[in-house]
């Protein structure tokens, strides 16, 4: 059952393949926003997936991200996720990522939930 106030925190360590240097989003040997939303999304994402029903997911609709500080291959990152509202099938996320204390980003997040066999048939 999903509520307000569920929260989760995962960890990650910065890999060399996801720099923005590697992948293209930048010049520099830095954790990449593309990488840096993908890890909040999968907070997220395995904050509510085991409490859907059999058939169920979620899918990401919409991130308002504001990333604040960069981070060198081997930083550790925290990300905590909080469910902050539900409409419905939307849920609402509030995700900060930090580095020994530090914010390194925040975002409000939505998610929507869906039939996977309906949605992967459109």
């Amino acid at each position: 059952m999903l509520k307000e106030k569920m929260k989760i925190i995962q960890k990650k360590i910065v890999l060399e393949n996801e720099t923005a240097i590697n992948i293209g989003s930048g010049g520099l040997e830095v954790f990449s926003t593309p990488m840096l939303v993908a890890f909040m999304e999968n907070t997220a994402f395995n904050l509510v997936e085991n409490k859907m029903e059999v058939g169920m997911t979620t899918v990401g609709i919409s991130l308002n991200l504001k990333h604040l500080k960069s981070n060198r291959v081997g930083d550790e990152l925290l990300c905590e996720c909080e469910i902050v509202g539900i409409d419905g099938k939307k849920i609402i996320f509030n995700i900060q990522v930090m580095f020994q204390g530090v914010l390194v980003a925040s975002c409000e997040h939505e998610r929507f939930i869906v039939n996977s066999k309906k949605f992967m048939s459109k």
